[in-house]
């Protein structure tokens, strides 16, 4: 068989896939379809049908604590090695450490294979509200500038008394020092300004 024919042999094994998980953020609550149903179904194909599948390229942008990854795949038939096609795919990943690429990668990886093979989920996009995405936005914090001294990102601080968000700690700083400053690096100037006798 050639590859296209592989791909739509698989498009006739596999006609659902039913959501496995369970997400709960906030207040708001739905069913999911996880990355590892979704890969270890798909990897029993590929073995099946005798197709390998990997990512040639990857471009990585971060704003804030959003992630975004372009990845383009290919998919090579085993049996005949030069018959290959590259599938493009993105996802994005909201994290505030270090995971955001990670989980923007399983995001790309997940839905190359529903895209792929036209795997029905019962997931619709479209009926998320714009109201539920306005609500989704709002939570999500512009990224902070960076700090003059360390070059940092200014992240949003708690004073004790109240949260400070990323622009208010560069106003705050600028007044004060005259120039943005993370917290860490406001604190110590703040103290190099005590010791001097300023």
């Amino acid at each position: 068989m050639n590859i296209y024919e592989k791909i739509a042999s698989i498009m006739g094994d596999i006609q659902y896939l039913a959501k496995d998980d369970r997400v709960e953020f906030n207040k708001t609550s739905y069913r999911a379809l996880s990355e590892e149903k979704v890969t270890s179904i798909m990897r029993s194909e590929l073995v099946k049908h005798k197709l390998v599948v990997y990512p040639v390229a990857q471009t990585t942008n971060r704003a804030g604590t959003i992630t975004h990854v372009d990845v383009t795949y290919r998919m090579v038939n085993v049996e005949d090695p030069k018959e290959y096609i590259e599938i493009a795919s993105c996802g994005d990943g909201a994290d505030t450490q270090d995971k955001g690429s990670g989980k923007a990668m399983t995001y790309a990886f997940k839905y190359m294979w529903l895209r792929t093979f036209a795997l029905p989920t019962g997931e619709d996009p479209d009926k998320i509200s714009s109201a539920e995405l306005d609500a989704k936005q709002a939570n999500i914090q512009p990224p902070g500038p960076p700090c003059a001294d360390c070059g940092k990102e200014i992240m949003p601080y708690n004073d004790g008394k109240r949260a400070i968000t990323a622009a208010e700690m560069a106003a705050r700083s600028t007044e004060m020092f005259g120039r943005a400053l993370c917290a860490k690096c406001s604190k110590a100037e703040g103290r190099r300004r005590a010791d001097a006798g300023a």
